[in-house]
């Protein structure tokens, strides 16, 4: 018996190479050792391809990394007894069998272990891996949206975090305001001992009373807005606001209720004002966290908006842009520091227009601030050779500091602008790529952009904080989020403290009826996911993303799955940024998402990074015009842009002579007002071959171009003044 028993043994040992040991035992051994052991999986896909396994004496990580043995994580489920084989691994301070070289499922649908009960002080190593329970523990975030990242938990015991990754199901749920009781994985990051909750049922509410919506303001005024909010049981509406973090004035009301709405009155226009909301229902009192929340501005509004090259005018629905050319572009950003009278803030990642810095030093040179943020790995040639007067700090270590952002007098009601959009200020962006700008008359909105901008330069004066300098993951989330610019209401983010991708994602999931998209890279699950879903649904999806060869790109996992995307097949980069929803659907809610973000996880979790999103049917189908000549030109290849529509709209005199002609062509307009002009000269691929860019135009003007040096051919010469654009054809012959 004792023989045929040691022979079975032998046969168990042979087949799996090693023999099975405890996990506890198998956590002793040195790092590269080969272990086999047998454990409950506590997981499953939510925490992407890593298995957390568990017995009676202690749990261990298994990652399936390279040499693994195909299809581990996609047969292993939570609940599953598994045998596993491989090298004992340690992987930022996470203990873990990788590469996993054999496995067997012993069985499935396993009651788990039971979690340990622990404080928030016992996360450690000693309960790596292991199911664990933290009781009455609170997060500093409530009443925010869970997005990729780690949280702050805390309790009497003390502090530590739990760690959000990826396509994580707890993405997009709302963080809880009341005391919970926490499940999770304990696990490690470098240094940083963690917890991984599996999902919403990991998060147990612990409080008998407790906000259920977390504030919400609306009806923006210049004098006020409403703050509304909700209980699980009835109870007082109690709101503190002021102008400081310290609060300090107090409106109440006793009458019982679950849904609260306080409507405050009398406030400034353009001010940010920080509020806590809070209910007592007779036992306890629960409270927010302090938001803080912007009135409406005096400002006009104004909203200009340019791209890089042509649209097809043929889809407007009354407007068209403001220009469509890079010169256009950067005369308005010249035009703006020209007219600049006390402040101008740039945050840009790259520049090589030394015409801008030239700019830029005129405006510091006659008594203008000017503070300038630039990323700290990019070139930025025109800072250099000569340096210029105005002071310059550089960011980001961890990533990039990405932002293309201008904010121009932000104290200023009337001359306080902001420009962003996906243009550096670069002549291959400016000249060549396929780019938008959008510049905003709005103090509010320039007042949000200066808090962003400060964080970053360490001080609110005029020479940087060095010691204060806060980029990526060390700023935090302190600026509203939602503005009424000139009753548009528009959503505001910065990357990476805001959870801007929730904010992408809830504009995808609000199409009704169509979704385009045009971007430089896409690489970001939640976003893949949250196009694949309105696909899905029935809302006509169509896409543009240039650098499908990304690794992570979502590209093919949406064309597969049959959504209309396509790759930028022209010879120019497609650097958009941006996302229309229902542009043609009035009934629904148009808008725009636009800014420097990338679909990219390095856009949400590291990098500095802004985005608005502009609701409202007039940008919508600004952008849509864009989309749609880029799309046409992507199918086929050829140019598709303007439409005669946009001549029958212009009121202005338009001439060029001599016609055909030989060598040079003039231009002469008429102007029935004083405006700016942007003249351009495009062969008939709509390229522009030369420009010229004019402020405060009136009456008669004239022009020339020289046409020695360019070949016989039919080409077009456009003309923008304002919103209104018209383009004549030009015979060349030689």
């Amino acid at each position: 018996m004792n023989k045929i028993f040691t022979i079975f043994l032998f046969i168990i040992s042979y087949s799996f190479g090693y023999s099975q040991i405890e996990i506890s035992d198998a956590r002793s051994m040195s790092l590269g050792s080969t272990v086999t052991v047998e454990g409950i999986a506590t997981n499953g896909e939510e925490l992407g391809i890593i298995r957390y396994i568990q017995d009676d004496s202690g749990g261990i990580a298994v990652y399936p990394g390279t040499g693994s043995i195909a299809d581990f994580p996609d047969n292993v489920k939570r609940g599953d007894l598994i045998q596993v084989t491989g090298e004992l691994k340690e992987f930022n301070g996470l203990l873990e069998i990788d590469p996993v070289t054999d496995y067997t499922i012993l069985s499935s649908n396993n009651e788990l272990p039971e979690p340990v009960t622990l404080t928030t002080a016992d996360i450690g190593e000693e309960t790596e891996a292991l199911l664990c329970r933290l009781e009455n523990v609170t997060f500093t975030a409530g009443g925010n949206t869970f997005s990729v990242g780690n949280y702050e938990i805390t309790s009497d015991d003390g502090d530590s975090e739990i760690y959000v990754r990826s396509n994580h199901p707890l993405i997009g749920e709302e963080i809880p305001l009341a005391k919970v009781n926490l499940t999770g994985i304990g696990s490690q990051f470098n240094s940083i001992y963690q917890v991984l909750p599996r999902g919403i049922e990991d998060i147990e509410i612990a409080d008998d009373f407790f906000l259920t919506m977390s504030p919400q303001q609306s009806d923006l005024r210049t004098n006020g807005f409403s703050i509304s909010w909700q209980t699980n049981e009835p109870g007082s509406s109690i709101l503190e606001y002021g102008t400081t973090p310290a609060l300090g004035e107090v409106i109440e009301f006793s009458d019982l209720k679950t849904d609260h709405q306080i409507n405050l009155l009398a406030l400034e226009p353009a001010t940010f004002y920080y509020v806590q909301v809070k209910s007592n229902n007779g036992n306890s009192e629960v409270s927010s966290s302090v938001g803080l929340y912007s009135t409406a501005s005096n400002s006009s509004g104004t909203m200009k908006v340019y791209f890089t090259h042509q649209v097809d005018g043929s889809f407007s629905s009354g407007p068209f842009p403001t220009g469509t050319s890079g010169a256009a572009i950067e005369g308005e950003i010249i035009k703006r520091i020209n007219e600049a009278q006390t402040s101008i803030d740039a945050s840009i990642y790259n520049i090589n227009r030394t015409t801008i810095v030239n700019a830029l030093n005129d405006a510091y040179n006659r008594g203008v601030v000017v503070r300038y943020i630039a990323d700290n790995e990019t070139a930025n040639l025109a800072l250099s050779d000569p340096t210029p007067d105005f002071p310059i700090i550089r960011g980001n270590a961890d990533g990039l500091m990405h932002n293309k952002f201008f904010v121009f007098d932000a104290e200023d009601t009337d001359n306080s602008w902001i420009l962003t959009g996906s243009t550096n200020m670069t002549e291959q962006n400016i000249a060549n790529d396929y780019n938008n700008a959008i510049f905003i008359q709005d103090e509010a909105l320039a007042k949000a952009y200066t808090i962003e901008f400060e964080e970053m330069w360490g001080t609110d004066g005029p020479d940087p904080g060095v010691f204060s300098v806060l980029f990526g993951s060390q700023k935090s989330n302190n600026t509203p989020h939602l503005f009424s610019v000139n009753g548009i209401e528009i959503e505001s983010y910065f990357s990476p403290s805001d959870n801007t991708t929730i904010g992408i994602a809830n504009s995808i999931a609000s199409a009704d009826s169509e979704l385009q998209f045009s971007l430089l890279t896409f690489t970001n699950n939640e976003l893949g996911d949250a196009v694949l879903a309105a696909h899905n649904r029935g809302t006509v999806t169509r896409g543009i993303v240039d650098n499908i060869n990304d690794q992570g790109s979502e590209y093919d996992y949406l064309l597969s799955n049959g959504v209309n995307i396509t790759v930028d097949n022209t010879t120019k980069s497609t650097h958009h940024k941006y996302c229309i929803v229902d542009a043609n659907d009035l009934n629904s809610d148009p808008l725009v998402v636009l800014g420097s973000h990338n679909w990219s996880g390095a856009a949400e979790t590291r990098n500095d990074e802004n985005t608005l999103i502009i609701h409202n049917d007039r940008i919508a189908n600004l952008y849509l015009q864009e989309f749609e000549a880029r799309w046409c030109e992507a199918q086929s290849g050829t140019n598709c842009v303007t439409s005669t529509e946009e001549a029958d709209l212009f009121k202005h005199g338009f001439e060029i002579f001599p016609n055909p002609t030989s060598d040079y062509a003039n231009v002469e307009l008429t102007l029935e007002s004083t405006n700016d002009v942007t003249l351009e000269l495009l062969d008939g691929l709509g390229r522009t071959l030369q420009s010229e860019v004019r402020t405060n135009v009136n009456g008669k003007y004239q022009t020339s171009f020289n046409l020695n040096g360019l070949p016989s051919a039919n080409y077009y010469i456009k003309v923008t003044v304002g919103q209104e654009t018209s383009i004549l054809m030009l015979n060349l012959t030689k």
